[in-house]
């Protein structure tokens, strides 16, 4: 969170806000017109449990023009492409929780299994199906675009548990 510091006053009053729990990126969508992406951060509170009715939320990391990097909240348009259609709390521990999310855009569950790590801090373990690995670890999603608001095809990318191979799912409209 140094970057925050570095920022001009009025790019720092409309960044996200992290609190000490949070977690900054679960996984993030990466796409093919420049090196900006979407990340997906996660509101969670002293037990790393999620906190409030979505404490899964879309915001853009701004990596051009550099230095330094920059956050944003997403806009409506935004949200269009990049938001969360629904997510749901599924179980709360003592130090921690399962909870799901689909993507509007990418229609299949992903779950967030939330837990205090060996440090102190909160973490999280990232699953969904990637090609045809039942719950691989989701590292990231690229879309190619064709055009300003057009999609050539978006690669789902994740880690099979098992293995430890890395896995690839295309998809195309």
């Amino acid at each position: 969170m140094a970057f925050v510091a570095a920022l001009p006053r009025d790019a720092a009053a409309t960044e996200p806000k992290f609190g000490p729990n949070d977690l900054q990126t679960l996984f993030f969508i990466a796409k093919s017109d420049d090196h900006n992406r979407v990340d997906y951060g996660m509101r969670l509170d002293a037990a790393c449990r999620p906190v409030g009715s979505e404490p899964v939320f879309p915001y853009w990391r701004e990596f051009e023009p550099p230095p330094p990097v920059r956050t944003k909240p997403m806009s409506s348009f935004s949200k269009i492409g990049y938001g969360i259609a629904t997510q749901k709390l599924l179980e709360t521990t003592a130090t921690g929780a399962e909870s799901a999310i689909v993507l509007r855009k990418v229609a299949r569950a992903i779950y967030i299994t939330t837990s205090k790590g060996t440090d102190g801090h909160c973490k999280s373990l990232v699953r969904t199906n990637v090609a045809g690995v039942k719950y691989a670890e989701l590292t990231s999603i690229f879309v190619k675009l064709s055009g300003p608001l057009s999609v050539d095809y978006v690669d789902i990318r994740g880690k099979d548990l098992a293995t430890g191979k890395d896995v690839t799912e295309r998809l195309r409209n």
